[in-house]
């Protein structure tokens, strides 16, 4: 499962080194990403980093992480400038219900995200399926694929803010990962520690944290979050 995640957040190598953030124009993956669960790790390295700082990293990351350390390693390649850490989940087998007020948006239906979320009219394909909670010709909230790969695709939630803390955003989920599994791949939902609004959501959907995610990106490589 890691693998996969890993695979659908970042575009790697033969060498399994990690070479960009798997979204259009998403720039340059972390120099360090590290999937952690209950049986163990696995660790990812920007292509860029150095055999010799590679080793000194691995040798350092083992759990628990000493994340003051791995930062101090990684700077003596470049300037650390951002670390992520988060719950990563997965969906249990689910029903095919949800909200009737809930549809997928396709090219015929991708007016009714001019109000709250124009920004993704002109990029339906590439975060396909949208699925959107919607009143009357407008939708409120939206899950899509922040990042898909041949096995997986990675949730992303939006709500407009007049329209949240109604369990818009849940059911949202549940039609967008139902055609996830229909297209074969895997659906995934991570998030970040202090994103408490997203992990309510996670909570309230019953998923199962299978893992913890962890990166760090340096000054040069960083053209993303994650």
């Amino acid at each position: 499962m890691l693998k996969i995640q890993a695979s659908t957040l970042y575009t790697i190598n033969e060498q399994q080194r990690l070479l960009s953030i798997n979204e259009p124009g998403g720039g340059k993956a972390p120099a360090l990403f590290i999937g952690m669960t209950s049986a163990g790790s696995l660790t990812y390295y920007h292509e860029q980093l150095p055999p010799d700082l590679t080793v000194e990293l691995g040798r350092n990351s083992e759990l628990p992480l000493d994340i003051p350390k791995l930062i101090r390693k990684v700077e003596t390649f470049e300037p650390v400038n951002h670390m992520w850490m988060g719950p990563a989940y997965a969906f249990p087998e689910t029903s095919d219900e949800w909200n009737l007020n809930v549809q997928l948006i396709g090219h015929e239906q991708r007016y009714m995200l001019a109000e709250h979320f124009p920004e993704l009219t002109d990029h339906l394909h590439e975060r396909s399926p949208v699925a959107a909670y919607v009143i009357g010709d407008s939708a409120v909230a939206v899950c899509c694929s922040a990042r898909v790969s041949i096995h997986g695709a990675e949730a992303s939630l939006y709500t407009a803010p007049g329209f949240r803390g109604r369990g818009y955003a849940a059911e949202t989920v549940k039609c967008w990962q139902y055609y996830v599994r229909e297209s074969g791949r895997m659906p995934i939902y991570s998030t970040s520690w202090d994103n408490l609004a997203s992990q309510h959501v996670a909570r309230k959907l019953g998923l199962i944290q299978f893992g913890v995610d962890f990166s760090i990106t340096t000054l040069d490589l960083r053209r993303g979050s994650r």
